[in-house]
Order: structure tokens, then C-alpha cells, then sequence
């Protein structure tokens, strides 16, 4: 270390380093990267169904063989998507689609989404008719509170 004053050194250049356009460039990698990144958007969140809220919900098991997802809209329509499908299916006869459903997969666990403005007979009928074909782990789904 060399704590002597600048005697003989003149004409030297004392090397330093500028924060201000580091930090600047930082910044706007930042922001960049805020803008251009879409957020991970739950499950919940990308229904277009509006779910009732429940603060007693559990969350999904993940040892679940084959998920059949029951989907009761506003105006009464209902749909069905079978394990990892991509689309959903109209559903027309209710009770002949669980019947097949329970005899090509009896061990399936069903979940039932039902609109928050779905009529509560829908989702009852829904309820009576899958417990009747013989699946026995049916859940509702809920948003979390």
C-alpha cells in the first residue's frame, strides 16, 4: 500500500469505476424482463368459469391415477375433459357419458367445477348421477379464500 501523496505521479490516471451507468443498465434489464415475461397463471385463473370461494378447500392430491374434470357453466352447459386432454367435450347425455366414463376408468377421481352462477339443481343432478354410476371420490372444486 503506498501511503504517500501524489509526489512524482503526475500525469497518471487514478483507474475508476462509474456505478451510475451500471446501475442504469441493470434497471432496464429489469424492466425489460418485468414486461416481457408472462406471469404463471394458476388453474383457478384459467377457467372461465367463475368458482365459489371456500376457506376449508383442500388442496389437489397429486397421487391421483386419472382426473375426469366436470365443468358446469352459467347457462346450464356441461363438459367434460378426461385425464390430460388438452380440449373439453360438450357433454349431452349426462348420464350415459358417466356410465362409459366409470366403465372404461372405475378407479378415476372426479371433480366437479360448477359455476358460482350455475343453478344448484345442475350441480346436484351432476352430483346424484356420478355417485349412482359408481365413482366413489368425487370433489368440488372451490376457489381458495
Amino acid at each position: 500500500m503506498n501511503f504517500r501523496g501524489d509526489s512524482g505521479r503526475k500525469g497518471r490516471v487514478e483507474a475508476t469505476l462509474e456505478l451510475t451507468p451500471l446501475i442504469d443498465v441493470i434497471f432496464l434489464l429489469l424492466i425489460f424482463f418485468v414486461m416481457t415475461t408472462t406471469p404463471a397463471m394458476s388453474a383457478v385463473e384459467r377457467l372461465d368459469i367463475d368458482l365459489p370461494g371456500a376457506s376449508s378447500g383442500d388442496a389437489v392430491d397429486a397421487d391421483e391415477e386419472l382426473r375426469v374434470v366436470v365443468r358446469i357453466h352459467p347457462d346450464g352447459g356441461i363438459f367434460i375433459r378426461e385425464g390430460e386432454a388438452e380440449e373439453e367435450r360438450p357433454v349431452d347425455d349426462l348420464r350415459a357419458e358417466m356410465q362409459g366414463l366409470y366403465e372404461r376408468h372405475p378407479q378415476a377421481v372426479v371433480w366437479v367445477q360448477g359455476d358460482v352462477d350455475a343453478s344448484h339443481g345442475s350441480v346436484i343432478e351432476l352430483l346424484d348421477i356420478t355417485r349412482q354410476v359408481g365413482f366413489a371420490r368425487v370433489h368440488m372444486a372451490v376457489r381458495p379464500d
